[in-house]
């Protein structure tokens, strides 16, 4: 079996007799060509002796020699008495397992002391330094990911909230190919400030790597001051940009000319408040139209958390045509390339210069916006949305009147509703009156 001569690492040290003595390595230059020059460095007698030699082996002889003279006490001028004598032995053995001259741990020992705390002693300072910087095993970025995630799997977080995390902890993972203990703040700002993306996009980046990072000091996988990178990197600044909402009579143009496989979306978004995501996951028999109501369950939630969303009068009369007792609620897998058909036919029909366009979260906000202004009830309202009052307060408050809420929930279909088994809903006394 072919054998790997491990190679030399500088500086190298010489141990015998309990004591140690360097060999440093030094690229000299003569003439303009490098040589090698191995350099012994070692006291005596109180002085500092530095040989130097070509040959790596006469340097050792060298160091081995000097490591025979300190021990045997060769360079000791003084008489020893017999207490100072046993103080020098045992200070021998204490540091014969560092391989660290006796003159060398003193002088070091004395130039750490002077720089602490009066009272302070070494032993205090090396335990707070391990308590805050020593670490495990190095871990590159890609694999402490891995652990954070198998941990969060573990513990049954919703699946969108998981899909999220981990795409996003990917896509960082991917950009930094090294150890968590490589990774600085200045780094992470840099790759922040290169990302095409927006401020909130960023913002919820730069708030998983903390949760990475956190995770990855309970670990021992990096020190406790490693927070000190993230907190170093600066947020992008969100843009306060005024919230959009559909008008009445948007909504009705999208209703009015959307295929019959969108109308249950647009309805539930519109009228309900359900995030898009949270309507892809949903099923016919999470609706119950008896009974009025929308279940959200934990497991589909962005929230993780379950909550019950009301279904408003119009939404119901919207849903009923469509109804089924289980099934998935919408057979198609990408919803925007459904709503770009619906905003065609929209435009399709409206003169030019006046073309209908997208609004971002339009939706949602439109529901929380009217809802709000219908019961005065900013705690009711994030119930619902499966959002914080807090936020709802913030974003909704008075943005529309009385009226154009009262328009918005009265948006219903042009035909009356057959009362088949599948779809039996029970309408306000007025609506059936009109009907």
């Amino acid at each position: 079996m072919k054998t790997v001569k491990k190679e030399l690492t500088f500086p190298f040290v010489i141990s015998a007799g309990g004591v140690s003595v360097k060999i440093n390595r030094v690229i000299q230059t003569k003439k303009g060509k490098p040589y090698t020059v191995y350099i012994v460095d070692y006291v005596l007698l109180g002085q500092r002796k530095q040989v130097g030699r070509a040959d790596l082996s006469e340097a050792k002889e060298i160091a081995l020699d000097a490591c025979h003279k300190i021990a045997s006490g060769q360079q000791m001028s003084l008489t020893l008495s017999s207490q100072d004598r046993l103080t020098y032995q045992r200070a021998l053995e204490a540091l014969a397992p560092a391989g660290i001259a006796l003159d060398v741990a003193v002088v070091d020992f004395v130039s750490a002391i002077k720089q602490l705390p009066r009272g302070t002693t070494l032993k205090e300072t090396v335990e707070f330094y391990r308590s805050r910087h020593l670490v495990g095993e190095k871990k590159t970025v890609s694999q402490v990911v891995e652990e954070m995630m198998e941990v969060k799997r573990r513990a049954n977080l919703s699946e969108f909230h998981l899909r999220d995390l981990g795409c996003r902890l990917k896509k960082f993972a991917e950009s930094f190919n090294v150890n968590m203990d490589a990774l600085s703040g200045a780094l992470i700002q840099r790759w922040l400030d290169e990302m095409e993306a927006g401020p909130r996009t960023k913002q919820n980046y730069l708030r998983i790597i903390a949760t990475l990072f956190h995770f990855a000091i309970k670990r021992k996988y990096l020190p406790k001051d490693s927070l000190d990178e993230i907190e170093g990197v600066q947020p992008p600044k969100q843009e306060n940009k005024e919230v959009e909402i559909f008008t009445p009579e948007e909504m009705q143009e999208m209703l009015k000319v959307a295929h019959p496989e969108i109308v249950p979306w647009l309805a539930i978004a519109g009228f309900a408040g359900l995030r898009s995501a949270e309507i892809d996951r949903l099923d016919w028999s999470e609706i119950n139209l008896q009974e009025r109501h929308i279940e959200i369950k934990a497991s589909k939630a962005k929230t993780a958390a379950r909550r019950i969303v009301p279904i408003m009068d119009n939404l119901a009369q919207w849903l009923a045509p469509h109804a089924k007792e289980s099934g998935k609620l919408i057979e198609f897998k990408k919803w925007w390339k459904q709503i770009l058909r619906v905003i065609n036919a929209v435009n399709a029909q409206r003169p030019e210069g006046n073309q209908f366009k997208w609004k971002r979260n339009g939706m949602r906000h439109s529901f929380c916006s009217y809802r709000l202004a219908v019961i005065k009830n900013a705690g009711q309202v994030a119930l619902e949305a499966g959002n914080s009052p807090q936020m709802v307060f913030k974003h909704y408050r008075q943005v529309v009147t009385d009226a154009e809420a009262a328009k918005w929930f009265a948006i219903v279909p042009a035909k009356p509703v057959p009362a088949t088994a599948a779809n039996i809903v029970e309408l306000p006394a007025e609506q059936q009156a009109a009907a």
